[in-house]
């Protein structure tokens, strides 16, 4: 990646003081701030004023400026990968630290749950994996997607969860998604990838049934990083020594349950009210007068039963 990268920051400064400051001529300069570009990295133009990053991109400097707790402090931004999971699972594989975290402007494969696409727009969107290294039982892991859930729910300070963990608006549009995927052997988690995709600002491409952050207020996407992951750590580590309190608070941000519901599982479909969530984190789904106890599936807010 060209090194001009680690010099720019969100405020302009022109091609020749940063050709002065890398010793390069300002046609190098304005040829790496091509490749720049052509990478992902949102990076803006003034005539007269020079080069600057939009503001609010989550550089290594920016974030750690505001970083709190260990999580992020192995951290990298990339312009485009294929998914940051797919990074992320290397890293994990070369012994990554818990709490390292790769984030990218765009990815070319990025995943949602159940196999979907997750498109991101470089300079509108927060779209990032976290690794973890949980010392809890396999009957804990369904825990740490709704943790995750309830951590962006926290850092947003908006909006409602969808059973298991996505982010809806006050308007039921989705705000964010989270991804989770686990490499067990036997009894033993070696580690778990969770990937997070949140739209912080209103992009060109975004579906009519997407939110955006900045539509209820003021969003600096390096700000909602650093809020979303002291959310993350906080939450994650209080799953370990009571799950049950992450629970509570977890049915507190709940929008799913009291609400009629369509549930798609690998079984078939379930229709009726969502009554509560287990201590396993399974949804409860009462009809007819018979609960129904779901581990996985997609869930559809109705209107009426």
């Amino acid at each position: 990646m060209p090194p001009l990268l680690a010099h720019l920051t969100d405020e302009f400064q022109s091609g020749e003081s940063l050709a002065g400051r890398l010793s390069i001529s300002r046609a190098a300069v304005w040829k790496q701030i091509a490749a720049l570009r052509q990478a992902g990295y949102p990076l803006e133009t003034q005539r007269g004023q020079g080069y600057r990053l939009a503001p609010g991109t989550p550089t290594p400097a920016a974030l750690e400026a505001l970083r709190k707790g260990s999580f992020g402090a192995f951290y990298a931004y990339l312009g485009t990968v294929s998914s940051t999971q797919d990074v992320l699972k290397n890293w994990a594989l070369d012994g990554a630290e818990e709490g390292s975290v790769v984030l990218a402007e765009r990815q070319e494969k990025g995943r949602g749950r159940r196999g979907r696409s997750w498109a991101s727009e470089p300079g509108h969107s927060l779209t990032f994996s976290v690794l973890l290294r949980p010392r809890l039982p396999l009957s804990g892991l369904p825990l740490l997607p709704l943790a995750a859930g309830l951590a962006l729910c926290e850092a947003c300070g908006v909006g409602g969860l969808k059973w298991p963990n996505d982010l809806l608006a006050p308007d039921g549009r989705k705000l964010a998604g989270v991804l989770m995927e686990a490499q067990v052997s036997g009894e033993e988690v070696a580690y778990v990838l969770l990937g997070i995709g949140l739209n912080v600002h209103r992009a060109a491409g975004l579906p009519p049934e997407a939110a955006a952050l900045e539509e209820f207020g003021e969003a600096s996407r390096v700000g909602v990083l650093a809020r979303v992951l002291a959310r993350l750590e906080s939450r994650y580590l209080e799953l370990h020594h009571d799950p049950q309190g992450v629970l509570r608070d977890y049915r507190a941000r709940s929008c799913t349950l009291g609400q009629p519901v369509r549930v798609s599982t690998l079984e078939g479909e379930i229709r009726g009210r969502a009554t509560d969530i287990a201590p396993d984190g399974s949804l409860l789904v009462e009809r007819s007068g018979q609960t129904h106890r779901i581990g996985a599936g997609d869930v559809q807010l109705l209107g009426v039963l």
